[in-house]
């Protein structure tokens, strides 16, 4: 047990004896006023009093006395810095600033409550001997902005700021640099991603920017760098803030992002954040009844009784605990803590069941949730392993398939609710009755997911329809490229994979059923007009089916070969001007691809990955707070 979560039970329990019997050490008979109104410490009443409430406490009398006298300290400091700011202005917060070492440096500074969350930085820095630019604040669960004023911030006088900074060794130092840097670099490639990447659909900006720092902070978690991780957190929480209420509720990420942000304040030894993580527990603790049911009721209806989910229970039972330790109810967390007991030791996972189903090759992480969810029992959690990967396999199937439906009919739902979102399994119905799976769904794009809409819109508008695929789709070249080297021109290629949506195996099918003896059916010479209009073609390839022969669309088209050099001109200004944008595209591609690399190496991709807690940490705390309380 550490000496400093000791010396706070003792705080704890001292104060509320001091409340309790409304006794106040800054008065007579605990203090004496001499002249010129100088107060001194009265010895005899406070080793009296430091011996009355050690003996009620089980607390050494020298010890007693000492925390006593930091109380009576603590307390007169605050009557001079309220005195002070009411009559000057000046504020005093109390600054905290957690260190690798896992203790906390305390000191208190003045500041004007004019003055911007910048200059307090500054002076930060001086004290600390570092670049304040490299300094982050928290007060209140929000990181104070560096232009906005302190009034302004809610941060007044006996507030108290988190300082998220480094011991001063010259290694630290530079890992603190490092972490300030990461952090505004991790925003910064997100907006990027963001902003370019057109697969974000179905969620506003603000929840999907808020979604991937939570990402990145989780990962900071996992590496146990908790500064930047809260940092990577508290930023996620403002862009979570920022989201409409109910895109925020459909959700379950923003309860464990409060979960996760109170963990850090726990493992920072930040417990002056008390408000605010009560605050973030009760918002957690109600979604998490929302999503799972009370007591996870529904979850283990659906999951059974051992569901993973139980994990979360136990972290959030655990902080609860916490909580009502700091704020003196202890009877209520020792009652929490019997709770987060039992729930660890229905969680314990074999050792020797988890060697064996290892041994089988399964990761750790995939063998502890499965262990979890049945009961220790190795054969149930290779069954459970197995059905797990093919649910994911069969989630990234359809995302992948759906991510390149709206690529190809040019669909966006990010702005819209539901109804926006095409449904799949309306996509397949229409394509058991045959119409192709592109047009299915510009059909139901049309006509809001209504299938008898978009029955009408394929039989009365079908050639409508056709003309916007082929406006929407891009030919991919290496494919037109094939299709060529069979022998079909160059634009009936480009007519069919833009048709068929750059699928090989259908274009091929489709060409082959629709040029006969060289000629286009019907339909496939309609498709060729419709792309002539929209200039989707060059020249060079317009109108020929088959290279060195003489069909009948290759003779349409070379009675349109006479032009004017204007015409010329332009058509070849044209294509220098297309080949730039491709140019253009495969550049910007390769960049975000090299970013999205880069940026998601160390995220956890997996759905469950939240779920998988070694639960060391969890257990090692709850021994220390058991003996806190003398529940051993």
């Amino acid at each position: 047990m550490s000496s400093e979560l000791q010396h706070e039970n003792h705080l704890i329990q001292l104060r509320a004896k001091l409340n309790e019997r409304k006794i106040k050490l800054w008065e007579v008979p605990y203090m004496q006023v001499e002249g010129d109104e100088q107060r001194h410490s009265n010895g005899e009443e406070m080793l009296r009093l430091a011996e009355q409430f050690g003996a009620e406490l089980g607390i050494a009398t020298e010890l007693c006395l000492r925390t006593l006298t930091a109380l009576q300290r603590n307390a007169l400091d605050k009557l001079q810095s309220k005195d002070e700011f009411q009559r000057t202005g000046l504020a005093t917060v109390r600054v905290r600033a957690p260190t690798q070492t896992g203790s906390n440096r305390e000191f208190d500074l003045k500041v004007q409550v004019t003055e911007t969350g910048g200059q307090l930085c500054e002076l930060i820095g001086q004290r600390l001997s570092l670049d304040a630019r490299k300094i982050k604040l928290v007060c209140s669960g929000k990181i104070i902005n560096g232009v906005r004023t302190l009034q302004e911030q809610k941060v007044s006088n006996g507030a108290t700021v988190m300082a998220l900074v480094m011991a001063c060794s010259e290694e630290e130092a530079k890992r603190e640099c490092s972490t300030y840097d990461r952090v505004h670099k991790i925003r910064s490639d997100a907006e990027m991603l963001i902003n370019e990447n057109d697969s974000s659909n179905f969620l506003s900006q603000a929840l999907l920017m808020g979604l991937t720092l939570y990402e990145k902070g989780k990962a900071a978690m996992k590496a146990d760098s908790c500064e930047e991780a809260l940092l990577l957190l508290l930023e996620a929480d403002h862009d979570f803030r920022n989201c409409n209420s109910q895109l925020l509720n459909v959700v379950d990420n923003y309860a464990l992002l409060n979960l996760d942000i109170v963990w850090c304040y726990l493992r920072l030894k930040n417990l002056n954040q008390l408000p605010d993580a009560e605050e973030r527990l009760k918002v957690c603790e109600l979604k998490f009844q929302q999503s799972y049911g009370k007591n996870m009721a529904r979850v283990a209806a659906i999951r059974g009784e051992q569901s993973n989910e139980k994990i979360l229970l136990v972290r959030l039972h655990l902080l609860k605990a916490v909580l009502y330790f700091h704020q003196n109810k202890r009877d209520d967390a020792r009652t929490m803590f019997r709770v987060v007991e039992t729930e660890l030791l229905k969680l314990r996972i074999d050792d020797d069941c988890l060697s064996r189903l290892m041994e089988c090759g399964y990761g750790m992480k995939e063998c502890r949730i499965a262990l979890r969810a049945c009961s220790n029992d190795v054969e149930a959690a290779i069954e459970f392993i197995h059905s797990q990967r093919e649910t994911r396999r069969v989630n990234e199937r359809r995302s992948e398939r759906e991510r390149q439906l709206y690529r190809t009919i040019g669909h966006d739902a990010s702005e819209g609710g539901d109804t926006l979102r095409l449904k799949l399994e309306l996509v397949d119905q229409l394509m058991e009755m045959g119409y192709p799976e592109e047009l299915a769904a510009l059909a139901l794009k049309r006509s809001a997911n209504d299938i008898n809409g978009a029955l009408n819109e394929l039989e009365r508008n079908g050639e409508a329809l056709q003309a916007e695929l082929l406006r929407t789709v891009l030919v991919d070249e290496e494919l037109q490229a094939k299709l060529e080297a069979l022998g079909f021109g160059g634009q009936v290629a480009q007519v069919a994979l833009k048709l068929m949506a750059n699928d090989y195996d259908r274009a091929t099918n489709y060409l082959l059923t629709n040029v006969q003896n060289g000629r286009c059916s019907e339909g496939l010479q309609r498709a060729i007009d419709v792309l002539e209009r929209q200039g989707g073609s060059s020249s060079s390839r317009k109108g020929s089916v088959s290279e060195g022969t003489d069909q009948q669309p290759a003779a349409a088209a070379s009675d349109q070969q006479p032009s004017t050099s204007k015409r010329t001109t332009s058509t070849s200004s044209d294509t220098s001007a297309d080949e730039a944008k491709r140019q253009e595209r495969k550049r910007k591609k390769e960049m975000l691809d090299l970013l999205f690399k880069s940026f998601s190496q160390d995220i956890r991709t997996t759905a469950d990955a939240h779920l998988d807690l070694p639960l060391d940490e969890e257990m090692n705390l709850l021994e220390q707070y058991k003996k806190l309380l003398g529940m051993e």
